[in-house]
């Protein structure tokens, strides 16, 4: 039977949500909680519910940065599959025994990428509507969210990580970091695949859907695009990104380039 590691990255007074995700014990299924604090007053907030399972392993890190969070995280984990969540994100035991399915029937797949609800139970984005590799998908509109992603043990063993200069709390950007995780998986030759499988529910709202009002996320949109595409291909998808928003939105498209062109120009400093 392969393990499988749930990892939860929390922050703060997020902890006390994390007891209420958790799923009665299942054998050979372990939850690694990494909880970031910025202040040590939070660590006695901790839960004696979450303290007294014996199926869930507490790591902490002082700070913040999502990406430094679930890299805590990553290596306090040892399951043969690993299954990325966050406090907010509420799944089923049936995902389990499908997530495990999955691993068991593709052995040659070292990321499996599925689907989640809102809590209403409606896709917020568009999914393909068959399996295919993670490429393809792309192609077709699809996006990566980190609470998509699952893994085999072996990718993080082989050094994958997240990128700490991008994702919530990181200095300079704010998200992107699902992305550029699959970009450095891809340029590893790691064979990533969608499913259309749904395996939880969360909520809809993510940092990416602040883009019109969060200069941090249009900076993180071009850092993206030219971490992942280059910056040729960067500087056209940026003027589509501007475009569409002045067309649809009637937002001066301007700013908007501007901001992600300093994300570019942000990559490029120590992308070389």
């Amino acid at each position: 039977m392969l393990t499988l590691d749930i990892l939860i990255c929390t922050i703060d007074d997020g902890i006390q949500r994390v007891s209420s995700m958790l799923l009665s014990p299942i054998e050979g299924v372990t939850y690694v909680v990494s909880m970031q604090y910025t202040d040590e007053r939070f660590l006695h907030q901790i839960p004696q519910a979450l303290r007294l399972r014996t199926d869930v392993i507490l790591t902490f890190q002082s700070g913040r940065g999502l990406s430094r969070n679930r890299n805590n995280a990553f290596n306090a984990s040892v399951a043969d599959i690993i299954l990325i969540t966050d406090d907010d994100v509420r799944l089923a035991r049936e995902s389990i025994d499908c997530i495990r399915r999955v691993y068991a029937e593709n052995t040659r797949t070292d990321i499996a990428l599925f689907r989640l609800t809102d809590f209403d139970g409606h896709f917020f984005k568009h999914y393909p509507k068959r399996s295919m590799p993670y490429a393809e998908a792309v192609q077709e509109g699809y996006y990566v969210a980190s609470w998509e992603m699952t893994m085999r043990g072996s990718v993080i063993k082989y050094g994958l990580q997240f990128n700490e200069k991008f994702g919530l709390g990181s200095h300079f950007l704010s998200c992107g970091e699902e992305d550029v995780f699959l970009k450095d998986a891809q340029d590893q030759r790691m064979n990533i695949r969608f499913f259309p499988i749904t395996i939880g529910t969360t909520n809809a709202e993510t940092t990416g859907t602040k883009f019109l009002t969060d200069v941090k996320v249009q900076r993180s949109k071009g850092a993206t695009f030219a971490y992942c595409f280059g910056l040729s291909s960067a500087l056209w998808r940026m003027t589509k990104e501007a475009l569409h928003y002045f067309i649809y939105k009637g937002k001066n498209p301007f700013p908007l380039w501007w901001n992600m062109w300093k994300g570019t120009q942000y990559v490029r400093k120590w992308k070389k």
